[in-house]
Parts: C-alpha cells; sequence; structure tokens
C-alpha cells in the first residue's frame, strides 16, 4: 500500500504575510527552528514562498545570486580519521552546526535587515501538491523543481506543508 502525502505532511503551518519585518521572519524560522514558510494575505490568499536562503541572501547583500557565482567545494579529509575512499569527495556539515537560538536573532547588528519585509526577498510562486499525491509523486515533484517543500493544497485552501524531510521519514518508515 502507497502512502500518500496526507499521511506525512506537517498540518500546522508556520505563516507569513508580505508586509512581515524580516526581523519578525527571522524570528519565527529560529523558533519554530524550520527553514521556509508560506507567505500568505491577510485574506488567506497564498502568494509565494519565503526561506532561510532568501534572508541570508539579503543579509549577504545580494537580491539575486547568479549561478557563475555558486560554488560548492568537495571537502577531502584524510582516510585513517573518516573511512572513506580519499578520492572520492564529498560534502559535510560542521558537526557544530546548529539553528541559532532566540537570543542570538536577539542580537542582530542594528539595521542590518531594517525596513524589508517579506515581500521584498520572497519568491513569488507557490509549488503545491495535494493530499492525495503519493509520497513517491511528491518527491518527484520536488526534485524536478529543486525545492525543498511543497505546499498541501486543497481547493485553494492551505491544508499543509511537505519537505524534503518529512519525504525522507516516510521512505525510511516504509
Amino acid at each position: 500500500m502507497g502512502r500518500y502525502v496526507e499521511d506525512v505532511m506537517q498540518r500546522e503551518v508556520v505563516t507569513v504575510t508580505p508586509e512581515t519585518p524580516v526581523t519578525e521572519l527571522l524570528k519565527r524560522l529560529v523558533s519554530a527552528q524550520i527553514s521556509g514558510v508560506p507567505v500568505v494575505t491577510a485574506d488567506g490568499e497564498i502568494v509565494g514562498v519565503v526561506s532561510a536562503t532568501d534572508v541570508v541572501r539579503l543579509g549577504a547583500g545580494e537580491k539575486e545570486i547568479s549561478a557563475g557565482k555558486v560554488v560548492w567545494e568537495p571537502l577531502l579529509l584524510p582516510d585513517e580519521e573518516y573511512e572513506v575512499d580519499s578520492a572520492a569527495p564529498f560534502f559535510m556539515v560542521s558537526p557544530d552546526w546548529r539553528y541559532p537560538t532566540e537570543n542570538q536573532t536577539e542580537a542582530l547588528p542594528d539595521g542590518v535587515f531594517d525596513g524589508f519585509t517579506v515581500s521584498d526577498i520572497m519568491t513569488p510562486a507557490v509549488f503545491t501538491v495535494k493530499a492525495r499525491d503519493t509520497v513517491e509523486e511528491a518527491g518527484k515533484f520536488l526534485l524536478q523543481g529543486r525545492i525543498h517543500r511543497a505546499l498541501v493544497v486543497e481547493d485553494d485552501q492551505l491544508k499543509g506543508i511537505v519537505t524534503a524531510l518529512d519525504l525522507l521519514k516516510a521512505f525510511v518508515e516504509d
């Protein structure tokens, strides 16, 4: 029996409006320990998504990062430290990496995001799936779109969100 998006999606979705200040967005992302949220109007219309990457892009002073600037360097470590073939590069996140804490977001340098709202940095596109789509279909959708999350929408209403991590959990549980 196949699993459906409704079996693995998150039903409680953190949202923001286009008018939400970026500093408030950052606090919500950190507080909920998530990397992106849907952007909805006061009427509940879904108008886009905004992610931690969008905040980082703004903090780095870049509105857009061209493909020519993106570099992902392989990390080569000695064989004796990690049992891998030294000729095969692999990528690694520092084991010290953690989401920032709420105290750290309170200590943002003054003015970094002042005057910016979600509408300034959001992606004005909505990537959606249906609750009765299979987990496999949702996985293909995320891969084809090169995205990390899709909104679960029925009758133009936001019902949930499904992320790549939700799908990974579903694949492990099968």
